[in-house]
């Protein structure tokens, strides 16, 4: 252990550059993994040919314990994650494209190419192969491990129009070890740069799903991970809503928060910037993660940044507008009263008719539209996927789906729906669920998938066969979620299907 603990060491220690992470240490990584992964001149054998984000190397441990035995606490698996995260994680232009899956963004779809599609996509998202980095011996045997533990992969629905593995071995592999390798230029320069603490406060402008949009500001504090958050969050009818929580930050910029704000538990998944001056993520329900919204952030020091307002847009008449960032001390507009806050500039509107207020600060600049009347509305998402659940003691729960209605105006073609089009914000709106076609109405899926709420949330029915409908079948359905503001009316697809039983940190 003593020749092992020389070994290790060196090479963890040097890419770490001198990172304080309580509990986390390379020879935690070796008491805890030594037994099973022999040394090497880089590290443990198998995990030195690897790279991934914190929720990967969460998987992998999790793995390790359901299927080889590991006995590790959660204190012990936590500084694991976090002690590899920083060593062998992904760069921030690495991890880049496939942030969503991280997010666990409910409305994000995937087009794989050839030969992903086919090969990979079919089972689990191409992003959860985007968010690894092997060396081409590992993704060799990454092909191994699939067939060693899923058997049937060559056989199964989807699976037996090709030779899959001589397919994965031959082809796949070398694909992948070269679009993906571990060693890159991207991740060296990432290694060399310097880190940004993320201690100090945070303005925050977020969407919560019960309470709407929202802005406030986060204090974070602490000498090391994981770090204590406090603050509020401010809705846009003036509720004040108290934050408390903790955060990791993992390989210098992958943010990692539970926080409690206003008694609902929220999880945020978000990337601080390479200079450590912006946050940009997707906050969402910890139980219900299909519940939520972008989240963007700058730091309370920064000069003339704008990241928005709240409310997003307003009806003409007198409104109370706060325009959410830092530094807004001269903040110019266009009408209006502005006055420096705490949360960037308070903005006091007497409007007529329909416009737009513009304002800026610095190099930043923003508006805020007015309106009597709307040319049209879209809903978002316009497309997205629910899944009824519950019903059991052990089966998942129901997944949830929120819809916005948005205001649009004609651009210079006087058309809607054309590129032209000025998107005015969120706007009230009245909901009601129809069938999506004929053969929905035939199954009445809108009288047995689920409801909408009064603030565009659907809620799916619960699981499991139901007598009432044709064949006993379950409460899917196909649906038409219909919105109605302002004399305008429009439509999105929804797809409720059934549950999720296999659900891990990256899907």
């Amino acid at each position: 252990m003593r020749k092992l603990t020389v070994c290790v060491s060196a090479a963890i220690l040097t890419a770490i550059g001198g990172a304080h992470v309580a509990g986390a240490s390379e020879q935690l990584v070796i008491d805890t993994c030594g037994a099973c992964h022999s040394p090497t001149d880089n590290g443990l054998s198998r995990i030195d040919g690897q790279r991934k984000t914190p929720e990967g190397w969460m998987m992998t441990i999790v793995r390790m314990q359901q299927s080889h035995g590991l006995n590790v606490s959660a204190e012990d698996r936590r500084a694991i994650v976090q002690f590899l995260s920083d060593t062998q994680g992904l760069a921030p232009a690495e991890a880049a494209p496939f942030r969503y899956a991280l997010e666990k963004d409910p409305h994000a779809q995937e087009a794989p190419e050839e030969p992903m599609a086919s090969m990979c996509a079919r089972c689990h998202t191409e992003a959860r192969v985007g968010l690894q980095r092997r060396t081409p011996e590992e993704w060799s045997i990454h092909m191994d491990f699939h067939v060693g533990n899923y058997p049937t992969i060559e056989y199964q629905a989807l699976g037996r129009d090709r030779e899959w593995f001589k397919i994965a071995k031959d082809e796949i592999a070398p694909f992948l070890a070269e679009t993906y390798p571990l060693d890159t230029p991207e991740w060296s320069d990432w290694q060399a740069a310097d880190k940004n603490a993320a201690g100090g406060d945070w303005i925050i402008l977020a969407d919560l799903p019960h309470a709407g949009e929202a802005y406030g500001r986060l204090t974070v504090s602490g000498n090391a991970a994981p770090y204590d958050v406090s603050g509020e969050m401010i809705t846009a009818d003036g509720t004040s809503l108290p934050v408390s929580g903790q955060m990791n930050l993992y390989t210098g910029y992958e943010w990692r928060a539970t926080l409690d704000i206003g008694g609902e538990i929220y999880r945020q998944v978000v990337a601080m910037s390479e200079d450590g001056s912006r946050l940009d993520g997707r906050q969402f329900l910890r139980e219900t993660d299909s519940l939520g919204g972008r989240l963007t952030g700058v730091r309370a020091d920064q000069e003339g940044v704008i990241l928005g307002t709240v409310p997003s847009a307003v009806p003409a008449g007198a409104a109370k507008v706060q325009v959410v960032g830092s530094g807004l001390g001269a903040l110019d507009a266009s009408a209006g009263d502005a006055s420096a806050n705490h949360y960037g500039a308070a903005l006091a509107l007497t409007t007529e008719g329909n416009g737009q207020v513009s304002f800026a600060s610095g190099g930043s600049e923003g508006s805020i539209a007015h309106y009597s009347s709307v040319d049209s509305i879209v809903v978002e998402p316009a497309f997205s996927i629910a899944r009824v659940g519950g019903g059991s003691d052990v089966g998942p729960e129901a997944v949830p789906v929120h819809f916005n209605a948005i205001g649009m105006w004609n651009g210079a073609d006087g058309q809607p729906g054309t590129e032209d089009d000025i998107r005015i914000g969120q706007v009230n709106a009245e909901w009601r669920v129809d069938n999506l076609h004929d053969h929905a109405a035939h199954m009445k899926d809108a009288s047995y998938a689920g409801d909408i709420g009064e603030t565009g949330i659907f809620t799916p029915a619960v699981a499991g066969p139901n007598s009432e409908r044709p064949f006993t079948t379950n409460n899917a359905g196909e649906l038409k979620i219909v919105a109605e503001a302002m004399g305008q009316s429009a439509d999105a697809t929804l797809i409720v299907t059934v549950q999720r039983f296999i659900d891990p940190p990256i899907r």
